[in-house]
């Protein structure tokens, strides 16, 4: 079965009117493996899937939707099985379910490297009927600095909509900052940002404070919309 991720490049250099010679020499890629990946009998690696979203794609919400298709395309058949059987369940008025793709870890604490390569998918059974972005994502949390609020273990739905810093004050949000990856509250001032910890130990967790130039190495994934803890 031809990959959603290879019916997606075939669509989009028919559209576009572009050549595999051309898609390659942006990717910087060889002719044979972006050939492999427009049939779609291979999965792009993540390197790849950001070369072409770099070269070729200028909005935010599509570029969700690529990395999205790939994190699908990664899943195991089994689990793909059952989100097909979940389609043609019954949903009532309070629940329904979905299935979102994990894109990493955020550390409530010290910050990690990005997101990690350990893309997967996770099914969810029970979720509030209130509409789930489209788009939507999963983290999961380590540390414990985002206590009670979030528990090391806790998986994390992402409104990625919610990028914008005058939208997201006051919020939990997954961010960026000089390439570590954090799950803080954010708190807008004036001439500042600061990444909050929830947990009461100030002294393990002091806010980080961001401001003037640093300010540009800052960038919002999104904001928390609810928390699924593991048990």
């Amino acid at each position: 079965m031809k990959t959603k991720f290879g019916i997606y490049l075939e669509k989009f250099m028919i559209k576009n009117n572009y050549t595999l010679e051309y898609v390659a020499k942006g990717t910087e890629s060889s002719l044979s493996v972006v050939g492999h990946y427009r049939k779609g009998i291979r999965i792009p690696k993540d390197d790849f899937i950001e070369r072409f979203i770099e070269k070729f794609i200028s909005s935010e919400s599509e570029a969700d939707e690529i990395r999205y298709i790939v994190a699908y395309d990664r899943t195991p058949d089994l689990i793909k099985k059952k989100l097909e059987e979940s389609k043609v369940l019954k949903e009532d008025k309070q629940t329904k379910i979905i299935s979102l793709p994990v894109l990493g870890k955020a550390a409530a604490g010290l910050g990690h490297a990005n997101f990690e390569d350990n893309t997967r998918m996770e099914i969810l059974s029970s979720v509030p009927n209130v509409g789930v972005p489209k788009n939507a994502f999963m983290v999961e949390v380590t540390g414990d600095s985002m206590f009670p609020t979030l528990s090391d273990g806790d998986l994390v739905i992402i409104n990625p909509l919610k990028k914008e810093i005058e939208s997201i004050d006051g919020k939990v949000c997954v961010l960026n900052y000089h390439d570590q990856t954090y799950i803080k509250r954010v708190k807008i001032k004036k001439d500042e940002i600061r990444l909050v910890s929830d947990n009461s130990d100030k002294k393990r967790y002091s806010d980080i404070v961001i401001s003037g130039e640093d300010l540009e190495y800052l960038k919002c994934h999104g904001s928390v919309i609810e928390s699924r803890r593991k048990h």
